[in-house]
């Protein structure tokens, strides 16, 4: 407990999460061991010595691509399109066209970032109170890790040693459950934060044919990924690769939105956000690596059978845990630290790994609108510009719909393995 101790109090003290690790690990080896100091090199070396790990930075730029290249302005208005004029179909439209994006981009901040950014003030132009607003954006926005591609589904699937692709098929139904779960919602949630104003025409309305046509290279994006992964064309790094590409075709000559010259540009914010990812992996596996050579997570384990090796017991346990670390941990920590602990008992009550790697990823996607941690909340909070504290009640609905959803998931695994 010595070693978790040391690296909750690095974090208390504002440490980057990535350093909380290394620093943690090396301070513990280097008085408590006779571990030489070089473990944390190997170790977090070969923990991104991984083929299917470098589809995270391929994904990254492939959605940054996307998202300068125009993609979410023409899902918006494609979503648009598609939509009677009332209240509720704004924010049906925010939710629908995050879901859109979240399969192009398969990361939940550039998906608040991208939608939230520009459906925000319009859902405050016809009576939306900004906070609503700000707090449907960031929970729409977790839809972007959950509906396929998805960063975290690769990043399971590369430490429980699962395929990525049939990660992938599974992700879809509790993608699109949780969707249509945040739009009835809305549905009938939004009135209360209504308040009267003059609305406004913009005379930009499109038909559905021809939103659908301006759209139609976007939306063909995840269409392209993920029937190349089912059809044995290419893998899911491969995938990437191909996303990039086709990114880059679509947005330099169809939409135009950017030149040859911002590529560079773009490219450097990616890789920034890459990087932090990937450092984070790196030093999670060093400190994963060392919590099993000191044998805590066979004691972890035995003190959770301990209680029950009932399947049904332990999956609202390994519910409980995901839900709590969500709240207060990175995604990819999160996996890489925990799921080498939990897969083994796991399996060995029955229970499915690719059933298991959606539970966590659901429970983890709850964490992005659930505080302390909350990182959707803070972006939707930097784009809208409304307090976070402001932004907690009118969120408390989406994370009450989202747990039972995921609930149903846990216990119902033909949800995630439908397609399989």
């Amino acid at each position: 407990m010595l070693l978790l101790i040391i690296f909750i109090a690095l974090i208390v003290i504002g440490l980057p999460i990535a350093f909380a690790f290394g620093i943690a690990g090396i301070a513990y080896i280097l008085c408590f061991t006779h571990f030489p100091p070089q473990l944390v090199s190997t170790v977090s070396f070969s923990q991104l010595d991984s083929f299917s790990l470098m589809a995270v930075p391929f994904f990254v730029f492939a959605g940054d691509i996307m998202r300068y290249g125009g993609v979410s302005k023409r899902l918006i208005s494609f979503t648009k399109s598609m939509f009677k004029e009332s209240t509720s179909a704004m924010g049906t439209i925010t939710i629908v066209a995050s879901a859109f994006f979240g399969a192009i981009s398969g990361a939940a901040v550039a998906t608040v970032a991208a939608i939230g950014g520009i459906m925000i003030p319009e859902m405050k132009k016809i009576g939306y109170k900004k906070e609503y607003s700000a707090a449907l954006a960031s929970s729409a926005g977790y839809l972007g890790i959950l509906i396929p591609p998805s960063i975290p589904l690769v990043v399971y699937g590369v430490t429980a040693n699962a395929s990525i692709g049939d990660l992938f098929l599974a992700g879809i139904i509790p993608g699109l459950l949780a969707m249509t779960g945040m739009i009835i919602l809305n549905k009938f949630y939004h009135k209360q934060w209504l308040v009267p104003v003059n609305k406004q025409d913009d005379g930009k309305h499109v038909s559905v044919g021809r939103g659908f046509i301006e759209a139609f290279p976007g939306l063909l994006m995840p269409v392209i990924i993920l029937g190349g992964i089912y059809g044995g064309v290419f893998t899911a790094t491969e995938a990437a690769a191909v996303a990039i590409v086709y990114g880059l075709i679509v947005s330099l000559f169809i939409y135009k939105e950017f030149k040859v010259k911002d590529i560079l540009k773009i490219a450097v914010e990616s890789g920034v956000t890459s990087a932090k990812i990937l450092i984070i992996i790196a030093m999670a596996g060093f400190f994963g690596r060392l919590m099993t050579l000191i044998h805590l997570p066979s004691e972890i384990s035995e003190a959770i059978l301990s209680i029950s090796n009932n399947k049904y017991v332990l999956l609202l346990m390994i519910t409980i845990l995901f839900l709590f670390l969500g709240m207060v941990m990175e995604t990819s920590c999160a996996i890489l630290i925990v799921t080498p602990i939990l897969l083994p008992m796991a399996m060995q009550a029955g229970i499915d790994p690719i059933h298991l790697g959606l539970i966590i990823v659901f429970d983890l996607a709850i964490g992005l609108i659930t505080p302390p941690m909350a990182v959707n909340i803070f972006v939707g909070s930097q784009i809208s510009g409304v307090p976070v504290a402001k932004m907690i009640r009118p969120i408390i609905p989406f994370v009450l719909v989202s747990t039972v959803l995921l609930l149903a998931v846990v216990y119902i695994p033909q949800l995630s393995l439908f397609l399989l």
